[in-house]
């Protein structure tokens, strides 16, 4: 996401600015423009010409959530070649620690920073950056960046970055609390909600951003569970599936969602009455070898859609279905669709 605010001069911590600014930031904690609102109340006090959020992991690529200023062609360029050699992804890395860095006092003291400005920032026209990390959960943090195209950032600069960043990060843990706290009821009573409830939250790279110890516990007792995880993570358009204890449920987050932006959440919930014994671990092995094409097929065949209707919501012929139907059933050992219903209707309670 990006905008055309202009950011105005610099103001003193003591200002009335400063602390009008403090007070939207309060009040949009646990909101979608948090982070934007943190950024502006840094912006105030640095002069600077641009400014970008960024998601860190460090174990999947960086995600761009938010500039200010910044041409779409740069940010594409970040995306495309930037976020390999970002010199701050790769210190949140190492490190994983929070704070306050400049790009100036990264040096040359990695492969990333020499390759970082000699390509991308001469091509960005960043003569420097400061940067505030915040950890989130998992191997994440929110990185909120100050540019200037001329000259460095001044030690004054950074002493205030440093002097005002111990309150920022208190506010950007209050933020994670509401978040949290508004998953625990997104779903039945407070007594059924997430407090107990096994609960896990992926990235858009499929990498674990949080999990409750309910979910653990579920997850040592059922091994059913995980496998059948792994294929609902990777099937757009299926919410639930049955494990051998258990109902398991996914819903996608939109990209402003600061956890985990595009990713998902899964949860568990008891079996409301004993099951007979079905293979689960061979349902989940049918799902992971479907390509996502028969995926798409099967969810909307599960869900009673004729061959002509399939064809229809997905955009292509019918020979095809009928293709990628025979397939299917030679995946899943079945011989006709009838018998493919037969095997896998346990497993799709919502279809």
């Amino acid at each position: 996401m990006s905008d055309g605010v202009q950011l105005s001069a610099p103001v003193r911590l003591t200002d009335g600015a400063w602390f009008a600014q403090l007070g939207e930031v309060a009040v949009s904690i646990g909101s979608d423009d948090f982070h934007r609102k943190l950024l502006h109340l840094a912006g105030l006090c640095i002069r600077h010409d641009s400014s970008w959020i960024i998601r860190y992991s460090r174990v999947a690529p960086p995600d761009v959530l938010y500039t200010s200023r910044v041409p779409a062609e740069i940010v594409a360029f970040y995306n495309e070649k930037g976020q390999y050699i970002d010199p701050f992804s790769a210190r949140w890395r190492r490190t994983g620690r929070p704070g306050v860095l400049t790009l100036s006092e990264l040096g040359t003291e990695s492969t990333e920073a020499v390759l970082y400005t000699k390509i991308f920032t001469p091509a960005a026209k960043i003569a420097d950056e400061i940067g505030m990390f915040f950890s989130t959960v998992g191997h994440c943090c929110f990185g909120l960046f100050l540019e200037r195209e001329r000259g460095s950032f001044s030690k004054a600069d950074i002493e205030r970055a440093k002097l005002i960043f111990p309150a920022l990060e208190d506010y950007h843990r209050s933020h994670l609390g509401q978040l949290f706290n508004h998953l625990r009821y997104t779903s039945g009573s407070e007594e059924e909600g997430l407090v107990q409830r096994p609960t896990l939250i992926r990235d858009r790279h499929l990498v674990e951003v949080f999990s409750n110890a309910s979910w653990r516990e579920a997850v040592a007792a059922d091994d059913t569970i995980f496998p059948l995880v792994e294929a609902l993570g990777a099937a757009d358009g299926l919410e639930t599936l049955q494990t051998r204890d258990y109902t398991l449920r996914t819903e996608p987050f939109d990209r402003n969602f600061p956890l985990a932006p595009g990713g998902r959440i899964f949860t568990l919930e008891a079996a409301s009455a004993p099951r007979e014994e079905i293979d689960y671990g061979a349902a989940a092995q049918i799902l992971r070898t479907l390509t996502p094409r028969e995926r798409d097929i099967l969810i909307l065949t599960m869900k009673g859609q004729a061959t002509g209707q399939i064809a229809q919501a997905l955009g292509i012929s019918k020979g095809t279905i009928k293709n990628c139907k025979l397939r299917i059933y030679r995946k899943a050992l079945v011989s006709s669709e009838r018998d493919l219903v037969k095997k896998l209707t346990p497993f799709f309670p919502s279809a």
